[in-house]
């Protein structure tokens, strides 16, 4: 169904790229939502946890309830150095290992997604697509 809402639009594509990206991950047997705070942390190497919702544009709440489960699978460690409000995360080996498992299933979703989108992305377009979403992740903050 049709609207002009720029949020409805957003957010029923943001679930149906959420399905798409789950769908293709689960082989791996991760969400979207995990491969996301895997790859955040990889990237950060180690980091607290603001640092990692500020990497993700995240709350600090939904990062803490994320990482939980990340740490009970064996994914990700913590060491706080004496003061829990500076806990910092990394990547476990495990993690690194399953991090690099999932990549051929993160990349069947990205490459479904640009098919699907192959008339939008044509030259240009694709690099004017990423950067109007990089400024949209920071109008709200």
């Amino acid at each position: 169904m049709f609207t002009e809402c720029y949020c409805t639009q957003f957010r029923r594509s943001a679930n149906a790229l959420t399905s798409i990206y789950d769908e293709a991950l689960r082989p791996a047997g991760l969400k979207i939502t995990q491969l996301t705070l895997l790859r955040g942390l990889d990237r950060l190497k180690e980091a607290t946890y603001n640092e990692v919702a500020a990497e993700l544009s995240l709350d600090k709440t939904t990062i803490s309830r994320n990482l939980k489960l990340l740490i009970e699978a064996g994914w990700v460690q913590t060491s706080s150095e004496g003061d829990a409000r500076y806990k910092r995360a990394s990547l476990t080996d495990e993690g690194r290992h399953v991090l690099r498992d999932a990549e051929p299933y993160w990349l069947t979703a990205q490459t479904q997604i640009e098919k699907e989108l192959r008339q939008y992305l044509n030259g240009p377009a694709q690099a004017v697509l990423l950067q109007a979403l990089e400024t949209l992740q920071h109008v709200g903050n």
